[in-house]
């Protein structure tokens, strides 16, 4: 009995010994990434967590926490494709809108952390395969906007091309598979939606995160995507974490998004962007070894813009072919869009969310960007600007005068709803929020055709139409 026991006792101390042998090897196994980056952020512990690391080379490894630890590279994964533009170049954008109140520090972010709520009100009445509508923040360098114009070859100038790219990410309702215009396909890897990413229709939310440096002229593969999916009822627990770090003492970027027990992280170190993106940017003539830019990507000074809501609308027609009419324009607006529990740590300033850290905190029209063919290719960056062209210098007997005289309702009542919500007041210390949408979750009388004033002016312009 006992030499039974003493080898029952062996027996089992050698299947301990084996099971955590294994448990150790399969803890070694999901520190690969964490210990190939210097990162612990990148450790994996199950099957719901992925990691991506992108190297100073381009290079991308992949890694998910399920039980073979499944892992996939990507060999020079960050593309450069500097657009030599020819004429006018302008993109098939008939809208692009963009508002939401942006913030600005006076030195870079070290983290910032907010939840984004994805329920199914928070959809759009209208979306459809040539449209995007989503909530998107964007870590990047100081904007300059001194010479835009809404063309490729404006936002691809010399000040721009790297001004206007970032570190986005974004939660888009609908697909991808729509026309993107001057904008290149995106597809997420190192996901299961991969094979359904850019040709299934998804009512519901598709969140994932994607570097974008230039307005697409350097980029990497978006990385892992969660998908929510809209219901009859919300789910109050739906909401998306994302969490920023900036690592100046590594000079890496790194963003944990998570959903539900879920859990991505994504890193890329800024060297990648000094050895590859500025060869080839001053290489193009687009940008000069003296542009301030220059100096942005090799201290790693980074911004932060907040975009609570962006549209677009790539062709004046709905899906059956009908025109876009003032009833429906409003529809592709969600009626509310929130970011909560903001909490944002600037180099240099003590604490979260200190307003001496900002030049300016979540100021409700500061994201205000429109334009498009709508629009004779204007550019507007101010609800205040459009609104004084509107009045003052727009043909009030264009057929399109009832559309732009829509959309100028839209933005007041968006901005109206974001001030009213308390969106610009912010304490010390505190986790700050932001609601942006229709003022009362209403469409504004001037995008309803039997609205009598409404009528009026649809009845003008088709009257000077026809002169």
């Amino acid at each position: 009995m006992a030499t039974h026991r003493r080898l029952r006792l062996l027996a089992l101390s050698l299947a301990g010994s084996i099971a955590l042998a294994a448990s150790c090897a399969a803890a070694d196994r999901g520190d690969a990434l964490a210990d190939l980056s210097g990162l612990p952020q990148l450790r994996v512990g199950s099957a719901n967590e992925a990691a991506i690391y992108v190297d100073a080379e381009g290079n991308a490894t992949g890694l998910v926490g399920d039980r073979y630890f499944t892992t996939t590279r990507k060999s020079d994964a960050f593309r450069v494709a500097i657009r030599r533009c020819a004429g006018d170049d302008k993109p098939p954008v008939w809208l692009r809108y963009y508002d939401g109140p942006n913030m600005f520090a006076k030195a870079t972010f070290t983290e910032i952390a907010f939840d984004m709520p994805v329920p199914a009100s928070g959809l759009p009445e209208t979306f459809n395969q040539q449209s995007l509508w989503d909530q998107m923040s964007i870590l990047q360098p100081e904007p300059v906007f001194s010479d835009l114009s809404p063309t490729f070859c404006g936002f691809s100038s010399s000040k721009t091309v790297w001004a206007n790219g970032g570190f986005n990410f974004e939660v888009v309702a609908g697909n991808s598979a729509f026309d993107v215009g001057d904008a290149s396909p995106t597809t997420a890897w190192n996901s299961p939606w991969n094979d359904a990413f850019n040709d299934t229709l998804h009512q519901g939310f598709t969140s994932y995160p994607i570097m974008s440096i230039g307005n697409g002229a350097g980029g990497l593969p978006a990385g892992y995507a969660f998908r929510t999916h809209a219901g009859a009822t919300d789910d109050r627990d739906a909401f998306v974490h994302a969490r920023y770090q900036l690592l100046t003492d590594k000079q890496i970027a790194v963003l944990e998004l998570s959903y539900k027990g879920a859990k991505s992280t994504y890193a890329v170190p800024q060297k990648l962007f000094v050895d590859k993106f500025l060869p080839a940017v001053l290489g193009s003539g687009y940008m000069a070894a003296g542009d301030k830019q220059i100096a942005q990507v090799k201290d790693f000074v980074w911004r932060w813009m907040l975009f609570t809501n962006t549209l677009t609308i790539q062709k004046p027609a709905a899906p059956d072919g009908t025109p876009i009419g003032v009833d429906d324009l409003p529809k592709y607006f969600p009626k509310t869009s929130r970011y909560s529990n903001i909490e944002a740590r600037v180099s240099g300033f003590d604490g979260v969310n200190n307003p001496v850290a900002f030049e300016n905190t979540l100021v409700c029209g500061q994201g205000f960007e429109l334009y498009g063919t709508l629009f004779d290719d204007r550019a507007f960056f101010a609800v205040a600007d459009y609104k004084k062209w509107l009045n003052t210098e727009a043909d009030k007997a264009d057929d399109r005068y009832p559309l732009w005289r829509c959309i100028a309702a839209i933005a007041k009542s968006r901005q109206d709803r974001c001030v009213g919500a308390g969106s610009e007041d912010h304490a010390a210390g505190q986790k700050w929020n932001v609601t942006i949408g229709y003022m009362n979750d209403t469409y504004p009388k001037e995008c309803n055709a039997a609205d009598p004033e409404t009528r009026a002016v649809i009845g003008q312009t088709r009257s000077g139409a026809a002169k």
